[in-house]
């Protein structure tokens, strides 16, 4: 059964505008509620016992040892010391792939390396993956990466 829709009148456009933009702004904030509350770089990880980060929820997000040791081996010392972890996944209405946040050369090393190929910056500080290599990037770091979603377009 079709469920047919009233056209909505000129007058009535920007009010529906604000209401979704409102609604999709609170349903965000909901989805995006565990991100890092701040990031530590990955010679701070390694040097902590039991390394976690502390997220906006409260919580903490475990960071797998083994991982950490996987970067460790992919990076020299200064890189070690600039790599802030989690790595942040941007999903964007674009359902092709991801932006890989990458504030800094490591990022691009690290998503480099673990993909084995390199990658060239979509604009400054932005890698564009495609979701094989979304899968396999998250198959290979799924504690130290991390997924955000947004609204804006990556265009």
């Amino acid at each position: 059964m079709s469920m047919h829709l009233p056209e909505l009148r000129d007058d009535t456009q920007p009010q529906y505008e604000r209401f979704l933009s409102a609604y999709l702004s609170s349903e965000l904030r909901l989805v995006n509620s565990g991100l890092p509350r701040s990031r530590k770089s990955l010679s701070e990880l390694l040097d902590e016992a039991q390394p976690q980060i502390p997220c906006t929820d409260g919580s903490q997000q475990m960071v797998k040892r083994s991982e950490l040791e996987y970067l460790s081996s992919l990076l020299d010392a200064p890189d070690r010391e600039s790599l802030m972890l989690p790595i942040l996944i941007e999903m964007t209405g674009d359902q092709s792939g991801a932006i890989v946040l990458c504030p800094g050369g490591a990022e691009q090393r690290v998503v480099s390396s673990v993909l084995g190929m390199h990658l060239e910056y979509e604009r400054p500080g932005q890698l564009r993956v495609y979701k094989p290599q979304l899968a396999l990037l998250r198959r290979k770091l799924k504690t130290t990466t991390q997924y955000m979603f947004s609204t804006r377009s990556s265009d």
